[in-house]
């Protein structure tokens, strides 16, 4: 199936968050609002606290890097580029989470209508980049990637879930589409990747709930 998809758009990223500006308006990233609305901020500040400000950015910045390698890799590979051949001077890492990455992506993607478009929806006002959307074991899905340093539970994980059904939403919204399934592939250093295939229904009423916490938070701060 082909689509009009938009890959390219102004986008600003401040330290308070990335703003879309899309033909319809300017709209928060959706990675933006969980991020401010996620209950993990608490101990996100007490693991800051713990280990410092600079070690902290250190170690986000080793994982933000990763994770930008990994899926420019994965990205490049379903766009038909040979992308084992050219990974020789990579961290070992990062050869070996990309590989098993693709593969475990592999297992059941059979359609890939497109990667790293942008979304936005207008009835919800957010905008986001998804990795993939396409047929995963015959059923149209969002496919999102991820990496870690440990294997994760679903519980542990309920926002990439949100995420996906937020993607899940503004596609439908912008293309037509009923997509319903979402999967989310980690790849672990170290360990066997995972894959977790939900419904999005499920995590709609919290996709909107967090949506309205955002403007909370933000009419919060501008006060």
């Amino acid at each position: 199936m082909k689509f009009n998809y938009i890959t390219d758009m102004q986008v600003d990223t401040l330290p308070t968050g990335r703003t879309y500006h899309t033909p319809d308006g300017s709209y928060p990233s959706l990675t933006t609002i969980l991020g401010k609305t996620s209950p993990n901020q608490v101990w996100l500040q007490k693991w800051k606290d713990r280990v410092g400000e600079e070690e902290a950015a250190r170690v986000s910045k080793e994982a933000t890097d990763r994770g930008t390698w990994v899926h420019e890799i994965a990205e490049r590979h379903f766009n038909g580029e040979d992308v084992f051949s050219s990974m020789g001077n990579l961290p070992a890492d990062v050869r070996q989470m990309s590989i098993d990455l693709i593969n475990i992506v592999k297992t059941g993607v059979e359609e890939v209508w497109g990667q790293e478009q942008i979304l936005w929806s207008n009835r919800y006002q957010y905008a986001g980049r998804t990795d993939m959307v396409g047929v995963w074991k015959g059923v149209p899905s969002i496919i999102d990637f991820k990496t870690s340093k440990k294997p994760k539970q679903a519980k542990q994980i309920k926002d990439y879930f949100i995420q996906c059904c937020g993607y899940a939403v503004a596609h439908n919204e912008m293309y037509g589409t009923g997509i319903k399934n979402i999967v989310v592939a980690i790849t672990v250093e170290g360990k066997d990747p995972q894959l977790f295939e939900k419904s999005a229904v499920p995590f709609l009423p919290e996709l909107k709930y967090r949506r309205s916490e955002y403007d909370k938070i933000m009419a919060q701060t501008a006060r």
